[in-house]
């Protein structure tokens, strides 16, 4: 029955909005504008005129002209895997969402689902707002078209003063049409393996939430020691088995626990800013190494299965960190069980 209803929602849509093909010549509603990186880096910056945005708030966004799918900066991930535009579901489903009419000019940060992680919101949504900044281009844009409305995003807009009643929720609005659309591709996951692709993260990144975001900083009393407790994420994968056993054991280290959903975003700038060692287990609060100091060591535990990922790796070698992985044993769903006997001479 589902398949059916799906099947008759979409040929609805289908008659409504017409067939989506994928974009193959030129048309006058879109053009490109260059944005500068730096002296030596340029991005093009997408204007489509009269266009219309489809997500599906999970792995799909299609920016459609003339009802043509943009490639570059259209969006499809399967799985783990960013693919070929030729498998954007909008050419198999069409639109199927009512579209909803913004005057004026969107600027969009849509990615699928992950643009509502807290390190890809800092690493691939934040620098496509430095660059319009810039550029001077942000005071020509009207709503910002984003993945999800919460804490950390209202609070780093706040920052390049934008408010909150110019935000365009996805999980609200699916379909979306408007007079001006300004968009980028990605800024450096294009297709293959997702996980993979942060170890193509461009140095600039890092660099660039550094120094715009920790003369910001805000002060308050915390250790230098730090461990950053997960257990309050929503997800099961990476979490410590026996959480208690290591909160007990870290503790008797020096350690101070902290839940950086509780802190506001420039305290967590401040708490990372300030510390000179850092433990926890693979998420995304490490993507606060940005606002490290050099030399800070910082202990990731990650399973055996999962030890792989180098994101933070990465950061930290651009940032000149002492990053170390601790390899636990495998686990169910990338559960982490810390032997806290093996690690006692570490620290």
């Amino acid at each position: 029955m589902k398949f059916i209803y799906k099947k008759i929602i979409s040929l609805f849509f289908f008659i409504v909005y017409g067939k989506i093909q994928i974009y193959k010549k030129s048309t006058s509603n879109i053009f490109l504008k260059k944005i500068y990186i730096d002296l030596n880096q340029s991005i093009d910056l997408y204007v489509l005129k009269k266009s219309r945005i489809y997500t599906d708030c999970h792995t799909n966004v299609a920016y459609i002209s003339e009802n043509f799918i943009i490639p570059k900066i259209s969006y499809q991930q399967n799985k783990n895997v960013v693919s070929s535009v030729k498998f954007n579901s909008s050419l198999k489903y069409g639109t199927p969402k009512f579209k909803k009419y913004f005057k004026g000019s969107i600027f969009s940060l849509l990615q699928g689902s992950s643009g509502s992680n807290y390190w890809h919101w800092l690493y691939d949504i934040m620098p496509k707002i430095e660059l319009l900044y810039k550029n001077d281009y942000l005071k020509k844009i009207d709503f910002f078209y984003v993945p999800d409305v919460n804490k950390f995003i209202i609070e780093t807009f706040k920052l390049y003063g934008i408010k909150k009643n110019q935000l365009i929720n996805s999980k609200d609005f699916k379909h979306i049409v408007a007079d001006q659309i300004y968009v980028f591709e990605h800024l450096y996951i294009k297709e293959g393996n997702f996980v993979n692709a942060f170890e193509k993260i461009p140095k600039w990144i890092p660099f660039f939430l550094n120094r715009k975001f920790l003369k910001l900083k805000k002060k308050f009393k915390c250790s230098k020691k730090i461990f950053i407790d997960r257990s309050d994420s929503k997800f099961i994968h990476f979490k410590i088995i026996n959480y208690k056993e290591t909160k007990k054991f870290f503790k008797k280290k020096g350690f101070k626990f902290y839940k950086l959903s509780k802190l506001s975003f420039l305290k967590q700038v401040y708490l990372f800013y300030h510390a000179d060692i850092i433990v926890g287990a693979h998420g995304a609060g490490f993507a606060n190494l940005a606002f490290c100091k050099k030399k800070t060591r910082v202990y990731e535990f990650l399973p055996k299965k999962e030890s792989y990922r180098s994101g933070y790796k990465k950061i930290s070698n651009f940032l000149k960190l002492k990053h170390s992985k601790i390899i636990t044993k495998n686990e169910p769903l990338f559960g982490i069980n810390v032997d806290t006997k093996l690690i006692n001479n570490i620290f």
